[in-house]
């Protein structure tokens, strides 16, 4: 008879991706969770990066603001496609997955700092894997070959 060991196992396949991503601390760890506006970060309790892997269990994000262990947000990835340029020069990109996650795992990934998080979706929806499935589809580099500079489509 098998013992269960303690250990904690993936239950989800990731896929590597490479997404720009937000995370908004909620409201419930607003008081205990707030960066520095000395910091990289856009505001008090939002932080950018970049989403690594992901599955319909969770995400791996990369970020430079350490964001502790069971803290709860929002998660934003936005397409990869900028759809116009702020007056800063920044990209402007429309959200295409949103949903509260649960921070599982946080390590420093390296001193420039970058942390590494691993955050699992709280209470997801029944459609999660379709959606995932469908940012998935976003990370992927076209199967078109770009249009020949110059060129007239006959």
């Amino acid at each position: 008879m098998a013992k269960n060991s303690g250990l904690t196992v993936r239950q989800f396949e990731r896929e590597a991706v490479e997404l720009p991503v937000e995370l908004a601390v909620c409201e419930l760890h607003r008081e205990q969770v707030r960066f520095s506006p000395m910091s990289s970060a856009p505001e008090a309790h939002v932080t950018r990066g970049t989403a690594t892997d992901m599955s319909s269990g969770g995400m791996r994000l990369v970020c430079e603001q350490f964001v502790p262990r069971m803290c709860e947000a929002m998660v934003r990835v936005f397409d990869p496609q900028a759809i116009g340029t702020a007056s800063d020069g920044s990209p402007i990109r429309e959200v295409a997955f949103e949903h509260r996650v649960r921070i599982r795992r946080t390590t420093l990934e390296s001193h420039d700092p970058r942390y590494g998080l691993g955050v699992a979706f709280v209470e997801p929806e029944p459609d999660i894997e379709q959606r995932i499935a469908a940012l998935l589809s976003l990370a992927q580099p076209s199967s078109e070959p770009p249009p020949e500079p110059g060129g007239v489509d006959a």
